[in-house]
């Protein structure tokens, strides 16, 4: 897949995450909601007939409905979540749910305060060395930080830090400077950098 359309289906995953997160506010059901998606989030992990169901886009909307109607049932789903499953049959939007779950837990996290901090690194951290960097980052933008971690060999021994579209600003970077120190006891050659996402 394309970055660009990568990129749009991850747009469209978080769109309708986010109109289900407010229907269901709005309605005061926020709680069972959640709990409906990690069930269906659960069920995708733990089944391949499920994975292998949402990935083939041959099956008719008549047996989409049906088997969604069997998932639902057996969980006892809310019915914000049947509906909004109903939508995403007649939208023949179903082959997305895995990305719309992921959006759904990303889009509750930010909206408690929580932001993802896509960190990659030539080699893997330690987890005192994660501890370190979760916290220098939550004390430079004020919020608990979630690391999304990626090994990549061709930063050549450096770390590249992105926040959503927080800027990381000189303080945040003399901070990875020192992170960059505390690592030199596994790594003679770590380079500390920041990456600004507009």
């Amino acid at each position: 897949m394309s970055s660009s359309a990568s990129g749009a289906s991850s747009l469209l995953a978080r769109r309708y995450a986010a109109s289900l997160i407010d229907v269901a506010s709005r309605a005061g059901a926020l709680d069972p909601v959640e709990r409906d998606m990690a069930s269906l989030a659960q069920l995708l992990a733990t089944s391949e007939d499920f994975r292998f169901f949402l990935g083939n886009p041959v099956f008719s909307k008549d047996r989409q409905f049906a088997v969604m109607a069997d998932v639902v049932k057996k969980g006892g789903y809310h019915q914000l979540v049947v509906n909004f499953l109903g939508v995403l049959v007649q939208n023949r939007r179903l082959g997305a749910l895995s990305a719309i779950l992921l959006a759904f837990v990303r889009e509750m996290d930010e909206r408690r305060g929580v932001a993802y901090a896509q960190v990659k690194v030539a080699s893997p951290l330690s987890g005192e060395q994660e501890q370190l960097l979760r916290t220098m980052l939550s004390d430079s933008i004020h919020k608990t930080v979630s690391l999304e971690i990626q090994v990549d060999p061709s930063i050549l021994g450096g770390m590249v830090v992105t926040i959503g579209s927080h800027m990381i600003d000189d303080s945040v970077s003399s901070k990875l400077a020192r992170l960059k120190l505390a690592m030199t006891a596994n790594s003679n050659s770590i380079n500390a950098s920041t990456k600004e996402v507009v």
